[in-house]
């Protein structure tokens, strides 16, 4: 059970006054309902808390659904197949948050096995020190680039609930 979810439930809070605080501080975006962790988006609708196994699974029923789709004719070569998949899912950009899954982890995006075999510009004009201080300030400049991320997925967020509302009609019972 997370800190968030024991304070909600049972008012426990951490012995240090700071990290009580904060979590007081933290815990105000969230609920629970029907024993489910809910937070307060930005566009006004709860979204349910997932645990990290929810969201592999989530990931590996997408990346499950592509094998299929690239596997229909030729069964049993899932395990050849495997390596392109999983690359095309961490370097394909997301319409949630704008960004690819690899770009959100490293900070950076991803060079093509194509690009060092048929250099591009950007392969070309390579420099080994110009390129470690750039990815050096492309791990600094990470947290903006999640920030950046959590934004974007609040804004799609809003633009789906929009989208949904738009045909609710409100109707009052006398």
């Amino acid at each position: 059970m997370t800190p968030i979810v024991r304070y909600l439930t049972s008012d426990e809070l951490p012995e240090d006054n700071n990290e009580a605080q904060r979590l007081r501080d933290k815990a105000a975006r969230f609920t629970i309902h029907d024993g489910k962790l809910l937070k307060r988006s930005f566009s006004g609708p709860y979204l349910r808390c997932i645990t990290p196994i929810e969201a592999s699974h989530s990931t590996n029923k997408t990346v499950i659904n592509i094998i299929k789709k690239r596997l229909e004719k030729a069964k049993g070569l899932w395990a050849d197949e495997l390596p392109s998949v999983l690359w095309a899912y961490r370097t394909t950009t997301k319409t949630s948050t704008g960004e690819t899954p690899f770009s959100l982890a490293y900070g950076t995006e991803a060079v093509i096995p194509v690009e060092c075999g048929i250099p591009s510009a950007r392969y070309i004009w390579l420099n080994e020190d110009s390129n470690r201080e750039l990815l050096n300030h492309s791990l600094d400049a990470i947290d903006d680039l999640r920030d950046k991320a959590h934004l974007h997925t609040a804004f799609y967020q809003q633009k789906v609930a929009q989208h949904y509302n738009k045909n609710i009609r409100v109707r009052l019972s006398r």
